[in-house]
């Protein structure tokens, strides 16, 4: 039996990934669709074919099992609370939201109302980063560094991303992609970070960010994105035997082959991984875990908690110049 579903934010992200996968996926059902705008409400739920349309209240009051929260990041503790109260289970956009402890409070008020949230990193549900991991195990004994890029050409100025009141900026909006990468090829959470952010002076918003992420065991990652410079979407590691790249690390479209190259001795071998739809397998996970008791791909929860930990030291890293443990924050 198929979940109800309610969308709120008619988003390009939405727009892209969201509808492509209903059409050939039956463990969702879209019910209803809120937007600021009420005519573009009514435009999706016409085009989409949802059952109810109208504002953001409306899509909670619908009797839906799940809500998709695809609004601008300064918004998402709100909705993703009000969502919890009505007991209603959350699908949200990354950064979930802003610092740490807005993240705690979305946390404990799913708690109290027994519903699941997960951020939506679609990307660690690619089979890429098995292979990555398994290659990295396989053919070395010790890795050294984990690099991590993620930048793009800039936006037009009325983009939400330059808009520091709805959680614009690099760090909420790609840093947080080889964070998330970091974090899940070591299986740990880092010692300490140090950073250094560029600040946009008309926006006040981060443009830039580069992180150094000391994990244990000697390991560290080197971490960077920004707006306005040449497209890369990728992370490599160095290890006592090798390096390992992966090409296509995080926005990965549906239709096309991801490729990792291992580096022996100047000697490169490619492998590829076929098409799939990454934001599909993110759904699909969390309707197995729902509806079929499954157990999920990784604890939703405590993983975004730890996530925010980790954007909560790059800030204050960042703004007080040092180094910070993360066991300073609680």
């Amino acid at each position: 039996m198929s979940l109800k579903l309610g969308l709120i934010g008619c988003s390009n992200v939405a727009k892209k990934n969201l509808f492509s996968y209903l059409s050939n996926n039956h463990n969702y059902q879209l019910w209803s669709i809120g937007s600021r705008s009420l005519d573009t409400a009514s435009e999706w739920a016409t085009n989409y074919g949802a059952n109810i349309f109208g504002g953001y209240d409306d899509v909670l009051d619908s009797g839906i099992d799940v809500v998709y929260i695809s609004l601008p990041i300064g918004l998402h503790e709100e909705w993703s609370i009000k969502a919890a109260e009505k007991g209603i289970n959350i699908i949200c956009e990354k950064s979930l939201t802003t610092s740490y402890e807005s993240a705690k409070k979305i946390i404990s008020a799913c708690k109290k109302n027994n519903v699941r949230i997960m951020e939506a990193f679609s990307f660690r549900f690619h089979p890429q980063h098995i292979k990555f991991k398994e290659l990295a195990k396989e053919k070395s004994n010790k890795t050294v560094n984990f690099y991590g890029n993620f930048g793009m050409p800039s936006f037009p100025k009325n983009d939400i991303r330059w808009n520091k009141s709805l959680g614009g900026g690099v760090l909420n909006d790609v840093v947080c992609y080889p964070i998330c990468a970091s974090r899940i090829f070591f299986e740990s959470e880092p010692r300490s970070i140090f950073s250094k952010m560029i600040i946009d002076e008309e926006s006040q918003v981060d443009i830039k960010v580069d992180i150094m992420a000391e994990f244990f065991d000697g390991a560290v990652a080197y971490l960077s994105g920004g707006f306005d410079l040449y497209y890369q979407s990728r992370y490599h590691i160095w290890t006592d035997q090798m390096k390992l790249e992966l090409h296509r690390a995080y926005a990965v479209p549906s239709n096309y082959k991801a490729k990792l190259v291992l580096d022996i001795n100047d000697k490169l071998s490619e492998f590829l991984i076929d098409e799939i739809n990454q934001f599909g397998l993110m759904f699909n996970n969390f309707y197995e875990v729902l509806k079929e008791g499954k157990k999920e791909f990784f604890n939703y929860e405590i993983d975004i908690l730890n996530q925010a930990k980790f954007m909560e030291a790059v800030r204050i890293s960042n703004n007080e110049d040092r180094a910070v443990l993360l066991s300073e924050i609680n």
